[in-house]
């Protein structure tokens, strides 16, 4: 694929429309360039000092409350603040990260995983959040097939080393076990559906189609940081819509409920512990924490599971990027899949035990 395969629209030269991937500069692309780096630096900055601020004042999303923004602030304008916001870093870093990651994963191909398994082995060492791994699925696919991409994308968000770490020591070993055990299983199930659903249509595999000339105009001779604001700048409207839709869910008082009820049991419990669990916004092992009270109260342990699964898979930020990259068909399609997988997963775990 050439350079301006992609970026052709209007029947203007690449060159007039997106200067950035001639690789030429001018002095408004030399600007543009180093504000995207000014930009990035202070995310980075922001997002390691929330980190470090977390760990040390041992602040969740369980007793987010106790974050000095949180008192400062009524709670929806903090609502909005990390929902729009703390999304809006992690998902610019996180395309920044993405295409590092794409033009490494060209570059070096006996590193690359080659098939649905070695795809989740990978995702599993890397701690990210979906929102962040997302951005991947355009630069992975000069590279890799459809079910590999999407069990790498999938995998990412259910497991890394700092969520196993939480899964093992906060809610005990055979949590952790179950988590590992269902996160593959949920990978392996889901993918599987997909190459079955594409293998009865006519015509190559999706093309995965990201913002214009986020995958097909980058290579070797585009800038960095200018590809990265390119993505992130289509990506931006979904984001907005999927944090406005967080926000109401959160105003809407759900986590009151959750927090306080020992429901669950029974398959209405699960069904809708998994259904809430679909829209929530969970990363990092947050989702570990926030069950920790529940747990430690007796709430079915296959219950638990199920909603770690959904509530790290998918989020509504998630969907949203998945909409405009994968295609409404296909998107519906694996919102399914993890949310039925999930529900057969805990009542079977319940059962169990």
């Amino acid at each position: 694929m050439t350079k301006t395969s992609s970026c052709h629209g209007s029947g203007k030269d690449v060159k007039d429309t997106l200067p950035m991937y001639t690789g030429r500069y001018d002095g408004s692309a030399n600007l543009k360039r180093r504000l995207i780096q000014g930009a990035l630096v202070l995310c980075g900055i922001m997002w390691a000092g929330d980190f470090v601020y977390r760990i040390v004042t041992d602040i969740s999303y369980v007793n987010r409350e106790r974050c000095v923004l949180y008192k400062a602030f009524p709670r929806a304008w903090f609502l909005t603040f990390e929902y729009f916001f703390e999304t809006m870093v992690i998902v610019f870093i996180g395309v920044f990260i993405a295409v590092l990651l794409g033009r490494a994963f060209l570059r070096f191909g006996r590193f690359f995983p080659s098939n649905p398994v070695t795809a989740f082995l990978y995702a599993s060492v890397i701690p990210v959040c979906s929102c962040a791994v997302i951005p991947l699925l355009s630069s992975m696919r000069a590279r890799a097939r459809f079910p590999t991409t999407m069990a790498f994308v999938l995998a990412s968000p259910l497991l890394s080393p700092y969520i196993l770490v939480l899964s093992f020591t906060v809610l005990g070993f055979t949590y952790g076990m179950l988590r590992i055990a269902c996160s593959f299983i949920l990978v392996m199930v889901t993918v599987g559906i997909l190459r079955v659903v594409l293998k009865g249509v006519d015509g190559p595999e999706p093309a995965m189609e990201g913002p214009r000339c986020a995958a097909g105009c980058g290579g070797d001779g585009a800038d960095v940081y200018l590809e990265t604001f390119t993505v992130f700048r289509g990506m931006l409207p979904l984001i907005l819509v999927g944090a406005a839709l967080g926000v109401g869910l959160e105003l809407l008082g759900p986590r009151s409920y959750l927090m306080n009820s020992l429901t669950g049991k029974g398959l209405a419990g699960v069904i809708t512990w998994i259904a809430i669990g679909v829209p929530l916004y969970f990363c990092n092992g947050a989702e570990v924490l926030f069950l920790r009270p529940l747990v430690s109260h007796g709430f079915p342990l296959g219950t638990a599971v199920g909603f770690s699964l959904t509530s790290t898979a998918v989020c509504t930020t998630a969907m949203a990027m998945f909409l405009r990259i994968i295609g409404t068909r296909l998107t519906v399609i694996l919102g399914a899949c993890v949310f039925v997988v999930s529900c057969v997963l805990a009542v079977l775990i319940n059962a169990a035990f």
